[in-house]
């Protein structure tokens, strides 16, 4: 029976090619494109699970009125495990890179590292990365030890047996010789923080800002391991018990607790030691993912239900021959499975020539085995048996419903049910479709927007060097001075921080207002505003004189934002004492105003600027657009014969600001991708259904043609019927896209508008689309001799 079941399915396939293709192209570009999504949805919901107490660890962050940030005092993690008895160990993280890249030297070579850390000694107490040499237990209990990665080992000495050896490296403005005490596995992609270096906290044990018992700045990552079964709403309270009973005055902040599984798609935490995901994304992704299935899916029922009137007869003889209906279920759900197989054999080889471009597309570097990964395994069994079951449901259960009088008479075709069913799975198809358009266009139109918006400064063709060096110090003027006489080169300035990254958070006050307000803060020189062309609504700017020095009193730039914040205006606030930290008190300068130093995602802050030539750590320079690399080979030679001691490595200003939206474009790139494939999988099944309703109109069609129908007339009456099903799919699909990409806007402080315009284009492509992919079959349908037609009648 079995091989009878097999026999016809195969028959069948090879008798209708135009239709199996169809099945199968459409099956096919669906499951893999669904397992592709799901091998990404599972690899984002894995991140730091492979830690061997990953479900016992927690994240301390700092919380207050303005919100949460994930770095803490670094008292924080001493004093938590000192009161809390379920705390069993504790860690904390310091990354210097986010000031200035660390510079590492070998005797040939030097290196701009931006992936260094520091670490307790208890660093593997916690966390379980695969040492491959090395004694884990002791390798960051003294100072100036460091632990290498394996590509770092292999890139400096080009081996991974280099316990003992030394590396060299600048960090801030001290070089350090530490000594290679471990090398670790490449650190996994699905870990939350990465890393090439990792260094000894007992390194900088004398650093002002470490202490284990004072309160000072919020720069650490502090990790706890907590004791088994613990319960971490009990060890809140306990903390926060001791924050109300032991806060200094004047200070008022909270702690939270994360899990680490929960970190990198849940956390909306500032200050995050490296780029995070979002469950939103998760969550979509896998909608999206169900969604292509689904037309997929919707294309072969459609078929099936449309060539019912084929198989009546075949189903009516076996019938009447004493097949049970039970048996003409088997063979139906059979035929669903064999093509569901040959489906998934081709959706594995598409998987394994694209999976590197898809997931690259996405931004992720995942690697899987179809064959040997389990979970992998697990999801490609899953989607066989869903696909099957509900391609092969309605078409075994209606199918085999019919009764063998009827459908021998012909009569089983007189009931509606089948062609409102095909009409309601193309709506459904179109909806799907209409959402995944106006998915695609709102966010390309909202990503071109934050790429292109004016942010109130001149972010093009604008240079960015680190220059938080001792040795460069003293050098910074001249180094400036040098470049600035370079063909190409038109400004320069330096800055603490830079539009892109995060300014420091501190308090302000208008002395001798004791209102406090929480302010942006960086120092930058004199030439700010001509380099980045900000707009000077008041005041004269920062002073010109050359020999300009804080010690003569600090002077500052305040944006609009801080200004109104106080109740002044513009001119108002030039000449007010001002005051960042409570030691820089100063006079204000100048008002700017707002510009986007920060994400669109997020309203414009509160800044305030002021010259500190001891805080700069970037130079920016603007250089003509003509000639760009005739200007670098320029400026590097300068910095070569003024900084030899460090490799001449740059960004782009833009280029910065861009990697700020790096989730919202790879979102754009895959709906895309989505909207192309969901379209040509539903306009396969429009083909098919289009080709087989104009097959069954043959006869009518040659009527027409005798009595005189022109061919577009015949066209456009074998057109509407789809074009009504396509708008009416635009029509539902339209407000449920309206409604979905209104929440995703809200994430901007700066968005577009939803208006008509894209509804207007989205419906125009819906119909071009449905219009070419049905008009050549019906304008085929319309030439064609009506002779050939009518012969059989």
């Amino acid at each position: 029976m079995l091989k009878n079941y097999i026999k016809i399915t195969f028959r069948n396939l090879t008798k209708h090619k135009g239709y199996s293709f169809i099945n199968i192209a459409g099956l096919s570009i669906g499951i893999g494109l669904c397992l592709l999504i799901l091998i990404f949805v599972k690899h984002q919901l894995s991140y730091d699970t492979f830690h061997e107490h990953a479900d016992r660890i927690v994240r301390v962050s700092m919380v207050d009125e303005e919100g949460a940030i994930a770095v803490t005092p670094s008292m924080v993690a001493p004093t938590l495990g000192f009161i809390a008895p379920e705390i069993e160990k504790w860690i904390r993280l310091y990354e210097p890179t986010r000031y200035s890249p660390v510079i590492i030297s070998t005797e040939n070579e030097k290196f701009q590292e931006e992936s260094f850390l520091y670490a307790d000694s208890s660093f593997f107490d916690l966390f379980s990365f695969k040492v491959i040499a090395g004694n884990p237990e002791t390798a960051l209990q003294k100072p100036r030890s460091l632990i290498l990665t394996e590509s770092k080992a292999l890139m400096l000495f080009g081996t991974t047996n280099v316990i003992g050896n030394t590396v060299n490296a600048k960090i801030f403005n001290t070089v350090y010789d530490f000594e290679v005490t471990a090398v670790l596995e490449n650190i996994p992609e699905n870990s939350h923080f990465r890393f090439d270096y990792l260094g000894s906290l007992h390194t900088i044990q004398t650093w002002s800002q470490l202490s284990d018992t004072e309160l000072r700045s919020a720069n650490f990552y502090t990790y706890l391991l907590l004791q088994p079964e613990t319960n971490r709403n009990n060890l809140q309270a306990t903390i926060d018990k001791y924050i109300s009973n032991n806060m200094p005055e004047g200070r008022d902040f909270g702690l939270t607790l994360t899990a680490l599984t929960d970190i990198y798609l849940s956390s909306d935490f500032g200050a995050e030691i490296a780029p995070m995901g979002s469950m939103q994304n998760v969550y979509g992704f896998s909608f999206l993912a169900f969604l292509i299935l689904l037309i997929a899916i919707i294309n072969y029922i459609n078929l099936a239900t449309a060539r019912s009137a084929r198989r009546g007869a075949e189903v009516g003889i076996r019938k009447a021959l004493g097949a049970a209906r039970v048996q003409l279920i088997r063979q139906f759900y059979g035929e669903s499975i064999v093509i569901t197989l040959i489906s998934i054999s081709i959706s594995i080889l598409m998987i394994e020539f694209f999976k590197d471009p898809f997931f690259s597309l996405m931004g992720q570097n995942i690697e899987f085995s179809l064959f040997t990964d389990s979970t992998v395994l697990f999801l490609l069994s899953g989607i066989m048996i869903v696909t099957a079951l509900l391609a092969g449901s309605y078409p075994a259960l209606m199918l085999s419903s019919y009764q063998p009088v009827k459908v021998l008479k012909g009569l089983f075709d007189k009931k509606g049910s089948d062609s409102i069913l095909r009409k309601g799975l193309v709506v459904f198809q179109f909806m799907i479709s209409t959402f995944l358009i106006l998915g695609t266009i709102i966010i390309y139109l909202q990503t071109d927007f934050i790429l292109n918006k004016d942010l109130g400064f001149d972010k093009d063709e604008v240079l960015v060097l680190p220059v938080r060096d001792r040795e460069l110090a003293p050098k910074q003027d001249i180094l400036k001075s040098e470049i600035l006489r370079q063909p190409g080169v038109l400004n320069a300035t330096f800055m603490s921080n830079i539009p892109g990254k995060v300014f420091g958070g501190y308090s302000s006050e208008h002395t001798p207002n004791t209102n406090h307000i929480a302010t942006r803060a960086g120092a930058a020189d004199k030439d700010l505003i001509r380099t980045l062309d900000l707009e000077l609504l008041a005041g004269n700017g920062f002073p010109q004189n050359p020999g300009y020095s804080k010690d003569q009193g600090y002077v500052y730039l305040l944006n609009e934002t801080l200004v109104n914040a106080y109740g002044w205006s513009a001119e108002e606030a030039i000449g007010k004492k001002f005051n960042v930290l409570g030691n820089r008190e100063g006079e204000i300068v100048g008002v700017i105003k707002d510009f986007n130093f920060a994400s669109l995602r997020e309203n414009v802050e509160p800044l305030a600027l002021f010259m500190n030539a001891d805080m700069h750590n970037h130079l920016l320079v603007k250089i003509a657009p003509d000639n760009i690399q005739n200007t670098l080979t320029a400026i590097n030679s300068v910095w070569n014969e003024i900084a030899p001691h460090r490799p001449f490595e740059y960004e782009f200003m833009d280029q910065q600001l861009d990697a700020l939206y790096k989730s919202e474009l790879e979102t754009r790139n895959l709906l895309i991708l989505f909207s192309i494939l969901g379209i040509f999988i539903a306009c396969l099944g429009l083909i098919g259904l289009s080709s087989f309703l104009i097959e069954k109109r043959a006869s009518e069609i040659g009527i027409r043609k005798v009595l005189g129908a022109s061919v577009s007339s015949i066209v456009a009456l074998l057109s509407t019927d789809f074009i009504k099903l396509v708008a009416i799919g635009f029509l539902i699909g339209s407000p449920i896209a309206w409604f979905v990409m209104n929440k995703w806007l809200q994430n901007f402080a700066f968005r577009i508008d939803i208006g008509i315009f894209i509804f207007l284009v989205t419906a125009l492509l819906a119909l071009t689309v449905t219009l070419i992919t049905v008009s050549w079959q019906s304008i085929k349908a319309a030439t064609a001799n009506p002779v050939k037609s009518l012969k059989s009648e």
